[in-house]
């Protein structure tokens, strides 16, 4: 696997936002993450990990939503098939945060999923990766799907205006 892999139109424009408004306004979101031990959380973030590994999903709509994202995910990347999804959430960051440089694990494949509105070059809202003392970027473009060694030293920036919402699923 490349180090970075990125798939784009992974679902349409309007599934794209039927989902946006779905998870924006009705999770269960809880104070941010702790990249490491030493940095303060950020973001908000609503934990799916539980409920993709039941058949007890409250919300059916939700569930077959994740399992439509999941069955994309590994229909671009079957390799992952041999792989635990071990966690699925929602980070939600708010606009003008500055959230935190970190690796998700050396043994991590992480996918993310870009749930935004449209797609404005000044409003930010980029995954930033450090690669050989150099900041990279990939563009948050909704219905766009990031794969990548979670060993990679990455983190998310906010949007101006707008929330930035993206689905995390981490293989191990």
């Amino acid at each position: 696997m490349e180090e970075i892999t990125v798939y784009d139109n992974l679902i349409t424009r309007e599934e794209n936002e039927k989902y946006r408004t779905s998870l924006l306004y009705n999770c269960d979101f809880r104070y941010g993450e702790k990249d490491d031990e030493y940095q303060e959380p950020t973001g908000v973030v609503c934990d799916f990990t539980n409920t993709m590994n039941s058949d007890d999903m409250v919300d059916p709509y939700l569930s077959s939503m994740l399992k439509n994202l999941l069955n994309k995910i590994y229909e671009n990347n079957i390799f992952l098939k041999k792989r635990r999804l071990y966690r699925v959430y929602l980070n939600l960051f708010t606009c003008n945060e500055q959230p935190n440089f970190h690796i998700d694990g050396d043994n991590t494949i992480t996918c993310l999923y870009y749930l935004n509105p449209s797609l404005d070059l000044n409003e930010g809202g980029e995954t930033q990766f450090l690669i050989d003392n150099e900041i990279r970027g990939i563009i948050s473009k909704p219905g766009r799907l990031t794969v990548f060694n979670g060993g990679l030293l990455h983190r998310a920036t906010s949007f101006k205006s707008h929330p930035r919402l993206t689905l995390a699923f981490k293989f191990i």
